[in-house]
């Protein structure tokens, strides 16, 4: 499996005013999540979020939450930090090719979501009371005002065919 994130954050006319790129981590939980759905016990990807926290990830991939707390002398996110992905921001794509089946999974923060400092961005399972957040990645800060969106392209490839060079 491999992953990566492409965020994009538009002024108020839908210019372009900064990007990054980036390769995620999936967390232990996220790695539980997906193997429970062989098992028929897991749950979808049904949110992406953004938070504060640039610390890279520990060896443990333990990361349970994004952050939204105070970062040195920078406050934390004003508005809502998470939006819910509904079904047509997924787009599943076979490619016989490279033998790998890529999921595209789009997701836009609006303007009045997220104000502040972002640093970190995730894709969630939430599900009754319960959150887990399936992968995690951290990048250069963005700073996000009241009149910005901020989108993110996520790419997910699953490998299909003979794997036994894992």
């Amino acid at each position: 499996m491999h992953a990566k994130v492409r965020l994009e954050l538009n002024n108020h006319i839908g210019e372009l005013i900064a990007s990054r790129q980036a390769k995620n981590a999936v967390m232990r939980a996220g790695g539980e999540l997906i193997a429970k759905l062989f098992a028929g016990q897991g749950a979808a990807i049904t949110h992406m979020g953004v938070g504060t926290d640039d610390a890279p990830e520990s060896e443990t991939f333990n990361t349970a939450q994004l952050t939204n707390e105070m970062a040195g002398d920078t406050p934390g996110l004003s508005g809502l930090t998470e939006v819910a992905l509904p079904p047509e921001a997924f787009h599943l794509i076979p490619d016989e090719t490279q033998r790998i089946i890529k999921v595209r999974v789009r997701g836009t923060l609006p303007a009045n979501a997220a104000v502040g400092t972002v640093r970190e961005a995730g894709l969630l399972s939430k599900s009754g009371g319960s959150t887990i957040l399936y992968n995690r990645v951290t990048f250069a800060p963005i700073i996000k005002a009241d009149d910005h969106e901020l989108t993110m392209f996520w790419e997910i490839t699953f490998p299909y065919g003979d794997l036994q060079w894992f």
